[in-house]
């Protein structure tokens, strides 16, 4: 009796600790990340300004400078490829958002983004292979998932 009592206290742990961990692999726009420099980090919460005030031109010199600090980072690849895409320049936005990949293939909001550039594109086919990788990415579920899901539903109802 005592060895199940310890092996359902430590399958209680490793839960949790699986749970944590998928926690901290998600991406916001919101959320602040440690980069690899003071000036990264700078360039990057400019760039969250920029996207807050909804000034897609300065958030795109800021996210550039972040990536041109740290050609490593996924997230300011993808805030670069989202700013480009608000703004209305979709190739450079699909041309990041496949740096982001990239770098991070995992990485729910830039796929989540990539397919809806593909929508904003009137590709629905592109923008369904970005689901169906989220979803095989996304076991749990995620808002990543859910929120492509959404878009691709009212791209179709306004689409026919």
């Amino acid at each position: 009796m005592k060895n199940l009592i310890n092996l359902a206290a430590a399958l209680l742990i490793a839960i949790g600790s699986v749970g944590t961990a998928l926690a901290a692999g998600s991406s916001s726009t919101t959320e602040t990340n440690t980069y690899s420099s003071d000036a990264t980090t700078q360039a990057f919460r400019d760039g969250e300004a920029a996207v807050e005030a909804l000034n897609w031109q300065q958030a795109i010199i800021h996210f550039q400078q972040a990536v041109d600090l740290d050609p490593g980072d996924a997230d300011a690849f993808n805030m670069l490829a989202y700013s480009q895409r608000q703004s209305g320049d979709l190739t450079s936005a699909f041309a990041n958002y496949e740096k982001a990949l990239t770098i991070d293939p995992d990485h729910e909001q830039a796929r989540e983004y990539l397919g809806d550039a593909y929508l904003q594109a009137g590709d629905l086919d592109g923008a369904m292979k970005q689901l169906e990788t989220l979803d095989s990415i996304c076991w749990l579920g995620c808002q990543a998932y859910d929120d492509l899901e959404s878009a691709i539903a009212a791209y179709q109802a306004d689409n026919g």
